[in-house]
């Protein structure tokens, strides 16, 4: 290892070793379990489309086992700790791309501690700027545009349900505002009533 580097943010090691960079983020403060840990392994010479290696591993007793390894496109390398099913266990959500009003997609991972596993949710790398709404299991997300708009969508098994409504800021065309307040609030009462119909 030519150069050992620690970063501020989530206190993750940086290190160095033959062209590739490896990211690596203690996760004993985040789980409040031991021995927890992701890195992303970042290789200039690996294809743009599939860049980093991520894993989320274990180490008990110096050993290490790896829970979840998979080739993921990062843009940044950036991973980011969030609950987005309302477990009170935080997730993990590897950056994905920005476009270029930076609009963030992430790789969701929902994190399964009993179990010790982890559950990629499909579709999730669509959502730009994705919002959790622990109140209503509901995710939403403010899309930054010619006009801003808004999506909700929920997780669903390993899937990404979009509800199909969109919400759009600013004015119209004639100049009449388009209340996106009360278009959210209607829409937000519309998914819920029928989320509860299924039940």
């Amino acid at each position: 290892m030519k150069n050992l580097t620690l970063l501020i943010l989530l206190f993750p090691i940086l290190l160095f070793s033959q062209n590739k960079e490896v990211r690596k983020i203690n996760c004993d403060s985040i789980f409040n379990q031991k021995g927890y840990s992701v890195s992303l392994e970042f290789d200039p010479k690996d294809e743009i489309i599939l860049n980093v290696l991520f894993t989320f591993s274990k180490t008990t007793n110096g050993k290490e086992k790896i829970i979840h390894q998979e080739k993921l496109h990062s843009q940044f390398q950036n991973v980011e700790f969030i609950d987005f099913n309302g477990d009170g266990i935080k997730d993990i959500l590897v950056e994905n791309i920005s476009d270029v009003r930076s609009n963030l997609t992430y790789n969701l991972f929902i994190v399964d501690l009993k179990n010790e596993k982890l559950r990629k949710i499909e579709g999730f790398n669509a959502i730009k700027n994705p919002n959790y709404l622990e109140k209503y299991d509901l995710i939403d997300c403010l899309v930054m545009s010619g006009k801003n708009w808004t999506r909700f969508y929920k997780i669903e098994g390993n899937k990404i349900k979009d509800f199909g409504y969109l919400i759009k800021d600013g004015e119209d065309e004639n100049g009449k505002d388009l209340e996106y307040d009360k278009n959210y609030e209607r829409t937000l009462e519309k998914i819920l009533k029928s989320e509860k119909q299924k039940k």
